[in-house]
């Protein structure tokens, strides 16, 4: 049976090890809300994408062919498809294309499409982008949806500034042959993507 001194030690060294036990715990919980932090500071650092730099008018980029005058119920939005060969591949992945959206004659999104008709974006390359994007911007994201697309993965990191959303998808086809799987990275800034998405003159 042990002493009462053997108890009054065993007491403290519980005590003891308690504030320890907090302390690690605070601590975790402070490093973990700094990556979280850290990774948002990241998303809201880019300020564009290879030659594509937000908030630049449509004479920066000469190579590009008018795709539409506008997406969106305002006349204000236009987009274009970019021709030249600045951006052929991210993160190892073959680039289809590239589309860059205006705002009053400000660039605000710019999307990086994979795949094609004849080139599927498999779920191998998707998985190979999606982790360098987590490495980036962090695991705190949240599911996408799109309307009209099958969703066969995706996600939006979501900044102060800046939105980041990947996604592998594929359309409802008329026939089979047409049901390509492709995909994309789409980086917008938020300010302008609000004001063009509020215009509707």
């Amino acid at each position: 049976m042990p002493s009462v001194g053997q108890l009054l030690n065993y007491k403290l060294m519980n005590l003891s090890k308690a504030p320890f036990q907090y302390i690690c715990l605070l601590v975790f919980m402070v490093c973990t809300l700094g990556m979280k932090a850290q990774n948002t500071r990241n998303l809201d650092l880019i300020k564009g994408v290879s030659i594509f730099k937000f908030g630049t008018d449509t004479s920066e980029i000469k190579e590009k062919r008018l795709r539409s005058r506008s997406l969106q119920d305002s006349r204000h939005v236009v987009y274009y498809q970019y021709t030249g060969d600045s951006l052929k591949t991210i993160f190892n992945v073959p680039v289809n294309e590239v589309l860059l959206y205006y705002y009053k004659n400000q660039l605000f999104r710019i999307d990086v499409n994979f795949g094609s008709l004849s080139k599927e974006y498999t779920s191998a390359e998707y998985n190979q982008v999606q982790q360098q994007l987590e490495k980036l911007y962090g695991t705190e994201k949240v599911k996408l949806a799109m309307s009209g697309a099958v969703i066969l993965g995706g996600f939006r990191w979501e900044g102060e500034k800046i939105n980041v959303d990947h996604s592998r998808h594929s359309y409802p086809p008329k026939r089979k042959a047409d049901n390509a799987i492709v995909g994309e990275i789409s980086f917008s800034e938020r300010n302008l993507t609000r004001q063009s998405v509020l215009d509707k003159t």
